[in-house]
């Protein structure tokens, strides 16, 4: 039990980093042509080679947010490598053999009820880090979220705060803080069993551990507990995620990291 506990809080940080909505990183839209014989004959008439060229272009640039795609250093590029396909085997041999035992003996409602509570005790992390980045509006929405769920929801089992009164989750952390203030990812690194990062979300990551009010008054054997149902619960309600992102993907490992990285330019956007 302890070494599965170990694997799969290990694995949390991959999962939580890949954890990118199919939107976020297709094409928002694709040119359509239309199917009849006459609109193909027409099309291919007019599409002349500098065109063609206008349309790769276009495309591209509408292929991340229409915007173009940020660049990070990976001097380390085969060692990331390497790891990356360790992770990557670790997931389906292990993480993801356990969250199917786990789905079995667990009804879905109640591994999203435990999912929510989880969340909510991570709500400290968003609050803080939302004051820190003048957010004081998304500061205290997140601060009444955790007031309400943590009663009314049973310690986070249910989410009266946005069933009831609509009031949303505002999401953010101590690496998007710090790149709200202009602090660059420096370089990318694949860390073994936890995924892809950075030398700033990596510093980030660490500092959210200290925010949390529960790692304060649980040893390390109840904390390991916690974070490893957490990330089995995740991969256990989105089976396909993983996979999902990863099927189409010409080069898997490349396709992680601009996704990982667009994602996180994306939040710090979104925070100023």
């Amino acid at each position: 039990m302890k070494i599965i506990c170990i694997f799969t809080i290990c694995m949390s940080f991959i999962i939580q980093t890949v954890h990118v909505q199919a939107d976020q990183i297709l094409p928002s839209h694709i040119l359509q042509i239309e199917s009849d014989s006459a609109s193909q004959k027409f099309y291919t008439e007019i599409f002349e080679e500098k065109d063609n060229k206008k349309f790769k272009e276009d495309w591209e640039k509408d292929l991340f947010f229409e915007e173009e795609i940020e660049h990070i250093a990976d001097p380390i590029e085969p060692f990331n490598r390497a790891i990356f396909q360790i992770n990557d085997k670790l997931y389906y041999y292990l993480l993801k053999p356990v969250s199917k035992v786990f789905s079995f003996v667990i009804p879905k409602d109640l591994r999203l009820a435990l999912g929510r509570a989880i969340n909510n005790s991570k709500t400290p992390i968003s609050c803080a880090n939302c004051l820190l980045q003048g957010r004081f509006k998304d500061g205290e929405t997140e601060f009444a979220r955790l007031i309400i769920n943590t009663t009314l929801g049973l310690g986070g089992l249910f989410d009266p705060a946005r069933d009831w009164w609509d009031i949303r989750a505002k999401k953010a952390d101590f690496g998007q803080t710090m790149g709200h203030y202009g602090l660059t990812h420096g370089f990318y690194m694949v860390l073994p069993l936890l995924g892809p990062s950075s030398a700033r979300d990596g510093i980030g990551t660490f500092a959210g551990y200290f925010t949390l009010p529960q790692n304060y008054f649980m040893n390390f054997q109840h904390k390991l507990i916690v974070f490893s149902v957490d990330i089995v619960n995740h991969v256990s309600i989105n089976p396909e995620e993983y996979d999902n992102l990863k099927r189409d993907a010409f080069d898997p490992y490349i396709f992680f990291r601009d996704a990982y990285i667009q994602h996180r330019a994306e939040l710090i956007r979104e925070s100023r």
